[in-house]
């Protein structure tokens, strides 16, 4: 794997800024969990308002699926700021474009292997997907 393109003072300033971030998400999710967990459901009797107030939990439980995901994605490029090739995609080893560790500061990938990553993680749900029908109409034949 390539080196870091970046010098000592900006992998410090990227790594500030993934705490910054990571404090930031870990702050969200932790309030987050305590409205969750700690608001009682409104007792109105009415099945739609509990319905919501069931939908609005879930709701917020899969945000925070989400943020754990970035969560994971930041402790990774701290890990590659500590290993010295924070900067170098993970695909291709070119070097990926410093506009973009600043707009995504845990970027792993260059904007082009990224698009590629996506699409083929999107072709491999959609497959699955089509699989599981598939599978689904076989059994209900039998």
């Amino acid at each position: 794997m390539k080196k870091t393109p970046f010098n000592a003072k900006e992998l410090t300033e990227f790594k500030v800024i993934l705490l910054e971030k990571k404090k930031r998400i870990l702050n969200e999710i932790s309030q987050k969990t305590n409205e969750t967990f700690n608001t009682p459901p409104e007792e109105t009797g009415d099945l739609a308002d509990l319905a919501t107030d069931l939908l609005d939990r879930e709701m917020n439980m899969t945000i925070s699926v989400q943020e754990q995901a970035i969560l994971r994605e930041i402790d990774e490029a701290l890990e590659r700021i500590e290993n010295k090739t924070y900067g170098v995609c993970v695909d291709t080893e070119e070097i990926i474009d410093k506009n973009r560790l600043k707009a995504v500061p845990e970027a792993k990938r260059t904007l082009k292997a990224q698009e590629k990553f996506d699409k083929k993680i999107k072709e491999k749900k959609i497959t699955s997907g089509v699989n599981a029908v598939k599978e689904n109409a076989v059994r209900d034949f039998q």
